[in-house]
């Protein structure tokens, strides 16, 4: 017989070592919570609506045609139109700030002008020049009415004189 039978040598048997099981530290004890299941559930829905989402049938339709073309330039002509209109409405807003500014220089000088004009001394020099003078102080008397006077006034005038 030719070839002697091939022995495994045998390795003596170990005994497992002995763990001390870690004990639970006692505090706060958490119930699974339906929050956390929810939000969990929640983002694996929102994960499977958005990676469905290329192969929707609008999204196949939209890119498989010369559609998405259109839209594209659609939505770019509403970005362009949109930025015209703000920057009208700020040159407008600009125009109306410099109107406001210069029609309030104008009241400025007009007020000006008007307080030269009603200033004391050039009214009393064209009172004088229409021959009107300024009494003493003396010679100022002032007068007092009766009730019964407003009501023969009104009859007088009711009268026609």
């Amino acid at each position: 017989m030719g070839v002697p039978a091939r022995t495994v040598p045998v390795l003596p048997a170990r005994t497992p070592a002995r763990r001390s099981i870690p004990r639970r530290r006692p505090g706060v004890r958490r119930h699974p919570g339906a929050r956390q299941h929810s939000r969990l559930h929640l983002i694996g829905k929102s994960a499977q609506a958005v990676s469905h989402f290329p192969e929707s049938g609008l999204v196949r339709t939209v890119s498989t045609g010369r559609r998405w073309i259109f839209a594209i330039g659609a939505l770019l002509l509403l970005t362009v139109a949109i930025n015209v209109v703000t920057v009208s409405y700020g040159a407008m807003a600009s125009k109306l700030e410099t109107q406001i500014e210069s029609i309030e220089r104008s009241s400025a000088i007009l007020k000006s002008s008007q307080t030269a004009a009603l200033a004391m001394p050039r009214v009393q020099a064209q009172a004088e020049a229409e021959g009107m003078f300024l009494p003493e102080p003396d010679a100022i008397h002032y007068r007092s009415f009766q009730p019964t006077d407003y009501a023969a006034a009104a009859e007088r005038l009711a009268a026609g004189g």
